[in-house]
């Protein structure tokens, strides 16, 4: 975070982002049915793609999230390891036996361990 006093844009200085409510998303217009994702699979006539609706039933919100934030993020070494560090219902609940790993903002519960109420949090 550019807080730190040791902030320098060419290095890493470790913060973390929480995304919660990633399944909640809404988007203005019709982009549900226009917007398009694409993988490609270095095969000849291998391009696939997904629209954001069928994005959303097979990997939900999270993985929405994360390209969106992949295509904000400087095209350097440090997207990848920027990227790692966004946590969200994409690890979070795709998963149950990784709940709160690399997390820190769990709080116990009466059922248990649960998810701090607040939206998306760094730190």
């Amino acid at each position: 975070g550019k807080h730190k006093p040791i902030w320098d844009p060419s290095t890493d200085c470790g913060d973390y982002v929480v995304a919660t409510g990633c399944n909640d998303m809404l988007v203005t217009g019709r982009k549900k049915e226009q917007k398009l994702y694409y993988k490609q699979t270095t095969r000849p006539g291998a391009l696939k793609s997904l629209n954001m609706e069928s994005m959303m039933r097979k990997w939900g919100g999270g993985e929405i999230l994360k390209r969106a934030v992949r295509g904000m993020l400087p095209k350097n070494r440090l997207r990848d390891k920027r990227l790692e560090r966004l946590k969200g219902e994409f690890l979070l609940f795709s998963f149950p036996r990784w709940r709160g790993i690399g997390l820190g903002r769990w709080e116990m519960g009466d059922g248990g361990w649960e998810i701090g109420s607040c939206g998306v949090s760094g730190g």
